[in-house]
């Protein structure tokens, strides 16, 4: 569990940056109509509410026999996959993305509102919620991944694929973000990708477990 498995790693990635760009459409809104503040306090707060609950999950989970730990991961992985091809369904059949639901601010009307507002209050509670509630129940999603990647492979191997998503999305969210690229991208081709990554490694552990 000490060595660093590379398709480990490419999982807790692919899941972060899914994850997270879904986050970053809640987070964007937040920042455009209250400032960049709230959202950053919100999102701050929201991660380290996962890093707690994840770290606390795993030391309790290293307390059960590898066994154990091998269905508990692959329990997971392949429950989550299935969850992210069923959301990838749901969002083809309806023919509408997550993204959508913040168009309203492409309005130039509500583009003056909201910067007005934003200059004039630093910091907005419900902006604040929001942007920690965005971070936060995607941070769960990312969490039973890492925490099913952890378990089997150990954390340094779940924690370096979500510090390589989280800066990738740090990056993109650099130079896209303004562009509206968040706005215009369909998030479920990422949760395609995703669950198909998530559910082949989930079936890849369960294969181990059966035959241990």
């Amino acid at each position: 569990m000490n060595e660093i498995s590379l398709a480990g790693v490419l999982v807790t990635f692919q899941v972060t940056f899914t994850e997270l760009f879904i986050a970053s459409t809640v987070i964007s809104s937040v920042a455009y109509k209250h400032g960049w503040q709230s959202a950053a306090l919100g999102s701050l707060g929201g991660a380290l509410a996962v890093a707690v609950v994840s770290f606390g999950l795993a030391q309790l989970g290293l307390l059960l026999p590898m066994t154990a730990l091998d269905w508990i991961s692959a329990l997971l992985l392949l429950g989550f996959g299935v969850f992210l091809l069923y959301e990838f369904w749901a969002a083809h059949q309806v023919a509408e993305e997550a993204v959508e639901i913040f168009e309203v601010y492409e309005d130039p009307s509500s583009r003056r509102a909201a910067n007005a507002l934003s200059a004039g209050n630093p910091l907005i509670w419900s902006g604040i919620i929001v942007a920690f509630w965005g971070m936060f129940a995607e941070g769960l999603e990312i969490m039973v991944v890492w925490l099913g990647i952890a378990l089997k492979q150990g954390m340094a191997t779940a924690t370096a694929g979500v510090l390589i998503g989280l800066a990738v999305i740090g990056v993109t969210a650099l130079l896209l973000g303004k562009a509206g690229v968040f706005r215009k991208l369909p998030a479920k081709y990422f949760d395609l990708i995703a669950g198909v990554m998530v559910s082949l490694y989930g079936v890849h552990f369960i294969t181990e477990a059966s035959g241990a």
